[in-house]
């Protein structure tokens, strides 16, 4: 049986862990950087923090690149949102690397945990009812999807922005009131709650001025993020961002979805584990 370390970080990673051990592999959190004995490496989602440290709850900024030196040809490494030039790096070492990210059944399960913790935390934010209260999704990707299937649960009314038009097709499909660019003057003094899923600015500080100050906006997308904090402040407006949502809000759920995801890929793989 081969060893995995499962690189010490936020609750997932402890989740994930337990979980592995569970069903019978031989896994542990680790606290240092020597991988000599390790054959399989479970790192953060994302792998990086600020770009260019490792995700890691025991150093504050250890770099990529030096982290990659420390391993040995043929180690697997898996994690999420690893960057273009790691992947390289990683190849020329000879590293078996792994983006979780790439597998699209944990892409969907993870878009239904921030759909799920966005709500509750919409809930606990704010005074109203989500029931017919009238609300703006920005993209309709997977996270936006499950928004607009478990706002409308609620009974909430759900109007979509996406500038694809697969998107929007797949929208109406859900029952979502499409919202054009050039609606949007006229339709955002209505919403109560806007939610940004795409990390690119969308709104214009027009649209910002045209926005009820009741109304509540969330960015649940990645850096650099759809929403600006200073326009939203400068028009007296409550933005929440909220990146990781089931990191914080469902780790043990959103760590055993990882967890499957390597055990699957570790039995199509039987030399991993020596089996």
């Amino acid at each position: 049986m081969k060893k995995i370390a499962v690189l010490s970080g936020d609750k997932r990673q402890a989740s994930a862990c337990r979980y592995l051990k569970e069903n019978g592999f031989e896994a542990y959190l680790k606290n240092n950087m020597d991988f000599h004995d390790d054959d399989v490496i479970l790192c953060g989602t994302p792998l990086l923090k600020n770009g260019e440290y490792l995700n890691c709850d025991f150093h504050s900024a250890f770099p990529a690149e030096t982290f990659l030196g420390l391993l040995r040809k043929n180690q697997y490494v898996f994690a999420g949102a690893i960057p273009q030039e790691i992947r390289t790096s990683a190849q020329e070492k000879g590293l078996q690397l792994f983006d979780l990210l790439d597998v699209p059944l944990l892409v969907w399960n993870n878009a239904y945990l921030t759909a799920e913790a966005l709500v509750g935390k919409i809930i606990t934010d704010t005074d109203f009812s989500l029931r017919k209260a009238k609300v703006l999704i920005i993209g309709f990707g997977r996270c936006g999807m499950n928004l607009a299937a478990l706002l409308k649960s609620f009974g909430a009314e759900i109007f979509v922005y996406d500038h694809t038009e697969v998107n929007l097709a797949r929208a109406a499909s859900f029952g979502c009131r499409i919202a054009e660019y050039e609606q949007l003057d006229t339709l955002l003094p209505e919403f109560r709650l806007i939610i940004n899923t795409v990390p690119k600015k969308i709104l214009t500080l027009k649209h910002y001025q045209k926005i009820s100050r009741q109304c509540v906006l969330y960015d649940i997308s990645s850096s650099p993020y759809g929403f600006s904090k200073d326009t939203a402040s400068e028009n007296h407006l409550s933005l929440y961002t909220c990146p990781g949502l089931p990191g914080k809000y469902t780790p043990q759920t959103a760590g055993e979805f990882i967890a499957r995801t390597i055990i699957s890929y570790m039995e199509r793989k039987k030399e991993i584990n020596g089996t």
